[in-house]
């Protein structure tokens, strides 16, 4: 790969990582935002992140384009460093791992974020039947006093 193209593909890379680098803090931010229960955070953030997803679609279709029309469309990073001219390899390596860092930690945290969000909606559940059964009064979205589980096991409000 000669100095031109390699350096078009990793000033392309250092644009792809940006992004990524964006969509990382976000992450990091929605994963603090659920922790809290901060709701209403979360409702207006769905808004950002579908901007991030189609940003990085976006993105992805020209890195596909960019690696076509440089005749390096199967490689990988390792492949693309090691064609790489010497005075770029340092650089498109730590660029490659950057992003391979940022897309890994997305991913987890990601998950964690939902696992999250699947534990607090069971302890809300769990909490909703307990308060039911004991007649403890509890409240629907609307602020309507819900009565508690009945002999006949219906749910109804007051």
């Amino acid at each position: 790969m000669d100095y031109n193209v390699a350096l078009e593909i990793l000033e392309f890379l250092e644009k792809y990582d940006s992004h990524f680098a964006d969509l990382r803090s976000f992450i990091n931010e929605k994963q603090e935002k659920a922790a809290g229960d901060d709701l209403a955070w979360l409702l207006e953030s769905l808004t950002t992140e579908q901007k991030f997803v189609m940003q990085g679609n976006s993105l992805e279709a020209k890195r596909l384009l960019l690696f076509e029309s440089c005749g390096v469309e199967n490689y990988n990073a390792e492949k693309l460093i090691e064609l790489c001219p010497d005075e770029l390899k340092g650089r498109m390596r730590l660029i490659s791992n950057s992003i391979d860092d940022s897309v890994r930690y997305i991913k987890e945290t990601n998950r964690n974020v939902l696992e999250l969000a699947r534990r607090k909606m069971e302890a809300q559940a769990e909490i909703l039947h307990d308060s039911l059964i004991a007649g403890s009064d509890t409240y629907d979205n609307s602020g309507v006093k819900i009565k508690k589980i009945t002999d006949d096991g219906i749910i109804g409000s007051v």
